[in-house]
């Protein structure tokens, strides 16, 4: 069998870094006394959600910041930041000092003060505002960035497309048990609405529209656990394996909306184990059928 990285090059996608080829071994399975032990465990409820940043509560910080004098200076004004958000001396909604006065503080050049909050914004430390109301001001967090860095390793061969569909399974687990728990007629009422547009998509072979119902309706189930962790997690799974199923097709053999409408009548009657067979059942078919596609196209 090919592995990821050959697998890949034949699907005329980036070539990933080499690494071993991925093992024979089965997805191990979900259920058992150990799966039986966290369905049943008991769960406080979550706490609230952070709010959105309002510009009226923005107000410039009073960090003190210390002269820079090494030669990759952006990396260390990134580390200074970051380490008086640890102190607390900075918290979401403060408004860093204008660019001029970081660079003076620092004794750098704007520039380089420039690339240090491209960094920390990429990083989702920091929102680069513009405007009279503009700078740089400290975020709540940004779980983009995990994603990506999840889709990074799956491209260049630090984790196997096995290794992955495992991982899935495991949290796909968890957050199917909290949603059985805390989901609201309104959640599932959301998850009916995305599976309803989801067949009329399957017929009309739209696939942006199919990859974002897709992403959609994992946001909307990790919506249902009030876990805002579980939200990022599964973010950071969903989204690096939409942008494969972009590239080669999805499977037209498979009825994903009937599979989810199964899934969602299980959720409803609060059913976890039932509803993670389903789900697991679907993501342990998907995970054949992109191995499939791509020894279909590798190379004689």
């Amino acid at each position: 069998m090919l592995g990821l990285p050959e697998l890949m090059r034949a699907a005329r996608l980036p070539t990933p870094a080499r690494r071993r080829p991925p093992s024979a071994r089965r997805l191990a399975p979900v259920g058992g006394s150990r799966y039986n032990e966290l369905i049943n465990r008991p769960f406080n409820s979550a706490p609230a959600l952070a709010g959105p940043i309002k510009m009226s509560n923005l107000s410039t910080s009073r960090a003190a910041f210390t002269p820079i004098r090494t030669k990759r200076a952006f990396e260390e004004i990134c580390i200074q930041i970051r380490k008086e958000i640890q102190a607390g001396a900075l918290s979401a909604g403060d408004r860093l000092p204008a660019e001029r006065e970081l660079a003076q503080q620092f004794c750098v050049s704007r520039a380089t003060v420039r690339e240090a909050l491209r960094t920390l914004e990429i990083g989702g430390v920091v929102q680069l505002l513009k405007g009279s109301n503009g700078g740089a001001v400290v975020q709540t967090g940004n779980p983009a960035p995990i994603a990506r860095t999840m889709e990074d390793l799956l491209l260049l061969g630090g984790i196997s497309l096995e290794d992955f569909t495992e991982a899935r399974v495991c949290l796909q687990a968890e957050i199917i048990r909290l949603a059985c728990l805390r989901a609201t007629e309104a959640d599932f009422a959301a998850l009916e609405a995305n599976i309803a547009r989801t067949r009329t998509v399957d017929a009309s072979l739209d696939p942006d529209e199919r990859t974002a119902l897709n992403v959609e309706f994992y946001g909307l189930l990790a919506a249902a656990t009030r876990n805002t962790a579980m939200r990022t997690m599964m973010s950071a799974f969903t989204e690096p394996l939409s942008y494969y199923i972009q590239q080669i097709g999805p499977d037209r053999t498979w009825d994903v909306a009937a599979s989810r409408e199964k899934f969602l009548a299980h959720l409803r009657d609060r059913d976890a184990k039932a509803a993670t067979r389903e789900m697991v059942e679907h993501m342990n078919r998907l995970h054949r059928y992109l191995v499939s596609r791509f020894e279909a196209r590798a190379p004689d």
